[in-house]
């Protein structure tokens, strides 16, 4: 039995949303997703009628990805749909420059945190590499969490970034298990770097379900940012498939 539920960034599969959302979201179903994150698309539906069709569906809504200018207005759309969806996690990433502007975004994430936190919303952070970048010696990403209150903003940590920041995911997890509900699984080809499904690449997923167990994680969520010259939906199938044979 799972210890955990799995979960698709529906920024996977954007370009198969945009021809036919309802039918892209059957077919994840069908392909044994327990949940769906959105990312900006609902398919030109209210959320009372996205809730009844998810709710048709089987699925439930893992989390909900914005802007940190929207999270920062508490009547921004994102919300409302949120809270109607039943969703507990709402998401941002770097809208800045790690370089040039880290500390006003930290600045402005505790207060969109607040904001989320007000809604009825947990906070959480999605990192990409940039956030490896060092800082007096010091990654960008650790000094945005030793200056944020846990309580307020937890982790989305996503496995391919930490590992194309240069560091091992499992072990990078395991450093914030404490504020860890959610984990984007996206895997690296180990010829080029880049996107594959997952189980095709060389990140070591049994070593990160380990931690995902230990830190109580809610979701494992599938992304890939990119097939290449794959199918869509069959990459989504294999990732899927692996995550829950986990």
């Amino acid at each position: 039995m799972k210890n955990y539920k799995t979960g698709i960034q529906l920024y996977t599969v954007r370009e198969a949303l945009g021809e036919d959302f309802k039918g892209t979201l059957e077919k994840l179903a069908k392909l044994g997703c327990d949940g769906v994150e959105f990312a900006w698309n609902y398919g030109g539906m209210n959320p009372e009628e996205l809730k009844s069709f998810l709710d048709e569906l089987g699925l439930v809504t893992c989390g909900l990805h914005s802007s940190l200018d929207n999270l920062l207005n508490p009547d921004c759309d994102d919300y409302k749909y949120a809270k109607a969806l039943g969703c507990k996690y709402i998401t941002t990433s770097l809208q800045g420059n790690v370089a040039t502007n880290w500390m006003e975004t930290i600045e402005k994430v505790k207060v969109a945190a607040k904001v989320a936190k007000d809604q009825g919303l947990q906070f959480t952070y999605h990192n990409h590499a940039q956030e490896f970048k060092k800082i007096d010696g010091e990654y960008a990403l650790d000094i945005f969490y030793a200056a944020t209150d846990p309580e307020f903003v937890k982790a989305e940590l996503d496995t391919f970034w930490i590992k194309k920041g240069g560091e091992d995911p499992a072990s990078y997890l395991r450093k914030y298990k404490d504020r860890l509900p959610q984990i984007h699984l996206k895997d690296m080809d180990e010829e080029t770097g880049t996107f594959t499904a997952l189980g095709s690449g060389i990140i070591d997923f049994d070593s990160v379900k380990e931690v995902a167990i230990a830190a109580n994680s809610e979701w494992l969520i599938y992304e890939q940012d990119s097939c290449g010259d794959k199918d869509v939906m069959e990459c989504a199938a294999q990732s899927i498939q692996f995550i829950n044979q986990l």
